[in-house]
């Protein structure tokens, strides 16, 4: 993007007196240095469109010097910021012949643009913050998942709780797909770039089950190549020794096919001591196994490259039995399904 202009940059960086000027040219010479702009965004404390702008500016005048005001910068009015929040809240830039699929700050700045009033993207970004409106990563929830079923679910989840005895484990189990080869994610260099060297060509999968208990901050973990029933049914027996000496286990599944396959099902009426609670559809963000997933893929998986599915295997189920019973319960927090109670009236 500015590989050409690192040389200028970093003298300018070197050069500048004022700090805020400063800071601008050392994120624009990390971006130009090949640090994508997120990250760049994370370190300097400020959000992507600032540091997009600074990139426009750049381009357009080779300088990011402070500029002198001339009189007072247009301002909303109590009108314009209810339109403002308006805006914000129906996020649609495209009912107003602006082609993005979300507002920020330089989208509204063309909005406003367009009606006549040119206030710059640092004031509405300040007249948003002054309004209680943040700037966050987005979050998905399922347009098909029911409220009332997960109220109802985090009610029948903390009757549970109150009926636990030291006889019983209550666990939340999930699955993922891990592989030899690595998603991308953050850590330290001196370099200018983090480079990871994965081979493409071998790469392996491996069906990764997961149980967690948020009570003793235990972590279970197994990774099969077979059939996902009969890998269940393997991972099952091994909670069974894990808690062998628990009169029941308790645990919460979601409405996943393999889950209420025959076979499964067959091998749960042989084994009564396992008791299945079934969470509502459609509800990844109620099961802190999901969590435990996150976690793991920060921690381990990202970045890491394995030789092969025998070396992921065993390293993954490694990394989780060292976890500490602290970390567990932090991670496969229960603070979802509490929040839900709140809406009870």
């Amino acid at each position: 993007m500015l590989e050409e202009d690192e040389p200028l940059l970093r003298r300018h960086a070197k050069e500048c007196k004022d700090v805020r000027e400063q800071n601008r040219y050392l994120a624009l010479h990390a971006v130009s240095a090949g640090k994508e702009v997120s990250l760049v965004a994370e370190i300097f404390c400020v959000d992507e469109d600032s540091i997009y702008g600074w990139i426009r500016r750049w381009k357009e005048e080779k300088n990011l010097s402070n500029k002198p005001k001339s009189g007072r910068p247009p301002a909303f009015d109590e009108r314009e910021k209810k339109d403002l929040k308006k805006l914000v809240d129906e996020n649609d830039p495209q009912l107003h012949r602006i082609n993005a699929s979300f507002w920020d700050c330089a989208e509204l700045h063309k909005y406003y643009l367009s009606r006549g009033k040119n206030i710059s993207e640092d004031a509405i970004r300040r007249t948003l913050i002054e309004m209680g409106a943040h700037y966050v990563k987005a979050q998905f929830e399922y347009k098909e998942a029911d409220l009332d079923k997960q109220r109802n679910f985090a009610l029948m989840f903390f009757n549970d709780v109150k009926r636990l005895t030291d006889g019983i484990a209550l666990l939340f189990e999930d699955e993922m797909s891990t592989c030899t080869t690595p998603h991308k994610g953050y850590g330290w260099t001196f370099q200018d770039r983090l480079v990871i060297q994965t081979p493409q060509s071998h790469k392996e999968r491996l069906n990764t089950f997961g149980a967690t208990n948020p009570i003793d901050g235990k972590s279970i973990q197994m990774s099969s190549h077979i059939a996902k029933a009969s890998a269940l049914i393997m991972f099952l027996e091994k909670i069974i020794k894990v808690y062998a000496e628990k009169d029941e286990i308790w645990i919460y599944l979601d409405n996943c096919a393999v889950h209420k396959s025959k076979l499964v099902k067959e091998w749960l009426k042989a084994h009564p001591k396992v008791r299945i609670r079934w969470m509502p559809s459609y509800s990844p963000s109620l099961n802190p196994q999901e969590a435990m997933w996150g976690y793991g893929r920060k921690k381990f998986l990202n970045n890491c490259v394995f030789d092969n599915a025998r070396q992921l295997r065993m390293r993954f189920s490694w990394f989780i039995r060292r976890l500490e019973p602290s970390v567990v319960r932090s991670v496969a927090s229960l603070i979802p399904i509490e929040a839900l109670l709140s809406f009870q009236v």
